[in-house]
């Protein structure tokens, strides 16, 4: 039985300090085949040049570069998926690294009722060094997997906490983000937005395996924009909520009224996720499954 090809999308954008470590960690995947699509985001310190090297020397199945003006993570991502072929899609960010066995790991939960898989994650600093334990982003994540263990299923935890930390820890079939229509146009917030979004259609798979490496420097923008970003996630989280309470859900385990009539209000009453503006928790706690 042939085996599915995976193809890989790195956006980049202004990260040539890090892509030697990054397009290594595909090369070294212990999966084939694998082809790798960059998408260089008007990139203004000489990354193409030197993805141009890289690339020239990948023993992959296929490469592509492509290079654009910039306009965002978001955009250069579908680009990316659009110019790929591969039934199986993996997204990596340019200043991140996989694990070489992330694949091969992670895509049998693919073969099974699952659309769309996300792994655990290792927090490392500019130098690819693992962060210390106690350090604030370990830390975070940390609570974060104690109170995905308490939520009845993944999906739940998601409307907590983005545990999968970033869209380059997600691989998933190409089916599934045609049936999204791709990302949104949020700025912050695209990747926990496909996330949610993924929940109305099919429940995805966490392996809690640390196969990403997630890297903390100076030029992370999070810290920067989080008002936007807390912004970004209300506007999710609203539109999600009206999805799921104004029609019936393909996932029998997405969190809605309607699959989870008892559960459904106490988990809003205890975690209170963020709302879009207007919206208020007695609107959602008042909410009936449809028909």
């Amino acid at each position: 039985m042939s085996r599915p090809l995976v193809s890989i999308v790195i956006p980049s954008y202004n990260h040539a300090r890090f892509l030697a470590q990054t397009i290594a960690s595909v090369v070294a995947q212990t999966y084939r085949p694998l082809e790798l699509v960059v998408v260089d985001d008007g990139s203004e310190d000489g990354s193409p040049a030197l993805l141009e090297e890289l690339l020239a020397g990948a023993a992959l199945d296929r490469l592509e570069l492509i290079e654009q003006t910039n306009h965002g993570a978001h955009a250069a991502i579908m680009r990316g998926i659009e110019a790929s072929s591969g039934e199986i899609v993996g997204i990596l960010n340019s200043d991140d690294a996989y694990h070489p066995c992330r694949v091969e790991r992670l895509l049998p939960w693919l073969e099974r009722e699952h659309e769309l898989a996300f792994s655990g994650v290792r927090f490392v600093d500019g130098a690819g060094e693992p962060l210390p334990a106690d350090g604030g982003w370990p830390e975070w994540y940390r609570k974060c997997l104690e109170e995905t263990a308490l939520c009845p299923t993944v999906g739940y935890a998601l409307l907590v906490h983005n545990v999968s930390v970033s869209s380059g820890n997600f691989l998933f079939r190409r089916r599934l983000y045609d049936r999204l229509g791709g990302f949104s146009t949020h700025r912050f917030t695209h990747d926990w937005d496909f996330l949610i979004r993924t929940l109305h259609y099919a429940e995805p798979a966490f392996v809690r395996e640390p196969l990403y490496d997630y890297r903390i420097h100076e030029s992370n923008t999070t810290e920067t924009v989080r008002h936007l970003l807390l912004d970004e996630a209300r506007d999710t989280l609203g539109r999600f909520f009206e999805l799921v309470t104004s029609e019936t859900t393909p996932n029998p385990l997405a969190p809605c009224p309607a699959n989870w009539p008892r559960y459904f209000p106490d988990f809003l009453a205890r975690y209170e996720p963020g709302f879009a503006p207007g919206q208020t928790l007695d609107a959602f706690l008042a909410l009936r499954p449809p028909g």
